[in-house]
């Protein structure tokens, strides 16, 4: 069986033919992956990295293991959420030919469709994280206390120009999978109520998933928290796939709740400074506490770049390798 068989069984309910399924983010030396990361031209996530900047304007700092992304610190373009409309321009680009830029990534962004899945990400739906580049996690949570009306309006304007991105490339990049995600929770709580959640965050990201459904794409929805509280919601407006799902969570019965037809897509938190025995043991447990029937896939990775994070993450990659081989058998 392939990675993409196995794949779409999961998705169906049903466990994988033997092994563990995994995949890691980027460019493995010597691994050919069963997901393939599809980066339009047009999308802010391959370039981010470089220009520490997005297409809003918003300017980033590397995190302390220089492989994440932070709001740049004390730089907020939007300390009042009512003069939004002097300072947020949308990044819309009508001269743009999708249909040429989708032929030159699809030239050197290939894929077997017959063994391999390919998702896309990057393409909007982070609302919650948006509004904090603009004006910090405390603006941004004051301004929904305070300025409720500018803030649905702000987000309205966010959202329509995700779903016309959505909309362009999905029309040419023939993916399997749209990929949204918004980081709207700590390890501990989310940041905001349930109640802000669902007047602010998700009647957005159910407009943006629609979108995406409209061209029959499978949802991945990216959210690294403790994020319970939200997910029964994110499922009911189509997410079938929970990208970074942590062990802070309440996996197994979610798994459970849902007959095992949402895949988790599970990264631990796994540090460079950790041994190789426990990082082997942690693959491990991990791996025996949540596949167990499916509806599972390794993804996790240590926080960590440059010669540390790769033996790091070689050795990840190996475990899950040996103690996920014929795990289903």
């Amino acid at each position: 069986m392939s990675f993409r068989d196995d794949y779409f069984k999961m998705l169906e309910g049903k466990t994988p033919a033997a092994d563990v399924l995994q995949f890691s983010f980027g460019t493995v030396p010597n691994q050919q992956q069963g997901y393939v990361m599809v980066m339009p031209e047009i999308s802010d996530f391959g370039t981010m990295m470089e220009t520490r900047k997005n297409s809003w304007g918003i300017e980033y700092a590397l995190d302390v293991y220089n492989t994440g992304l932070l709001p740049r610190p004390g730089y907020f373009m939007l300390p009042d959420v009512t003069k939004w409309k002097e300072v947020v321009k949308a990044p819309y680009r009508y001269d743009y030919d999708f249909k040429a830029a989708a032929e030159r990534d699809l030239a050197v962004q290939k894929w077997d469709p017959e063994t391999q899945v390919a998702g896309t990400f990057g393409l909007g739906g982070d609302y919650f994280l948006r509004l904090s580049g603009f004006m910090g996690f405390e603006g941004l949570m004051f301004a929904m206390y305070d300025e409720p009306e500018a803030m649905n309006e702000l987000l309205d304007y966010f959202c329509d120009y995700d779903c016309w991105l959505v909309d362009n490339v999905l029309g040419y990049y023939p993916v399997d999978i749209a990929g949204f995600g918004d980081d709207n929770a700590t390890e501990i709580n989310p940041f905001i109520s349930y109640e802000m959640f669902k007047e602010f965050l998700f009647p957005r990201y159910k407009r943006v998933f629609d979108v995406a459904k409209n061209h029959g794409k499978i949802i991945s929805y990216h959210n690294c928290g403790r994020c319970e509280d939200f997910m029964d919601d994110m499922v009911d407006i189509g997410a079938q796939i929970w990208n970074c799902a942590t062990p802070v969570n309440d996996l197994m019965g979610f798994k459970e709740k849902y007959d095992f037809k949402i895949i988790l897509e599970v990264s631990p938190r796994l540090y460079p400074a950790d041994p190789e025995d426990k990082i082997r043991s942690e693959v491990r447990r991990i791996i025996d506490a949540y596949a167990p029937g499916g509806a599972f896939v390794w993804i996790g990775a240590s926080l960590a770049t440059g010669p540390q994070g790769e033996l790091v993450n070689s050795w990840i990659r190996d475990e899950v390798t040996k103690y996920g081989k014929d795990f289903y058998l």
